[in-house]
């Protein structure tokens, strides 16, 4: 179970890297025509946020291997690896008010909260 959490906590960080490189307000909030397209794909930010978007997917099947390994959740390995990587929202949160200056309303709050207790139960 530990090295599930370390592969978790990996996969967090690196989702939010992803998402922090490329939503920042600079890229999200221009128009989406194919030069400023093409602009956005060979920006340091894109390449960057895409290494990681791909290190996150390794180790989304890290995860699920890590969790198939355990006779009682192999059956349904993928969806709780799903589940369970959905704690990486708390960092993705954490991470946009941090870099990007974003805020939650108190029921995005509360929806993370409850993301986060439902991940510890399927956890148990």
């Amino acid at each position: 179970m530990l090295q599930i959490s370390f592969l978790i906590l990996l996969f967090s960080i690196t989702s939010a890297a992803s998402i922090v490189l490329i939503g920042g307000r600079g890229i999200i909030g221009i128009e989406m025509n194919l030069l400023n397209i093409v602009k956005i794909i060979l920006s340091w930010q894109f390449i960057l946020g895409a290494i990681f978007a791909f290190l996150s997917r390794l180790l989304f099947l890290m995860i699920n291997s890590a969790v198939y390994k355990i006779p009682a959740l192999s059956i349904s390995s993928t969806s709780i690896t799903m589940f369970i990587t959905s704690f990486a929202t708390i960092f993705v949160i954490a991470a946009n008010y941090y870099f990007l200056g974003e805020r939650l309303t108190f029921s995005q709050g509360v929806g993370a909260a409850i993301i986060f207790a439902g991940t510890i139960i399927i956890m148990r």
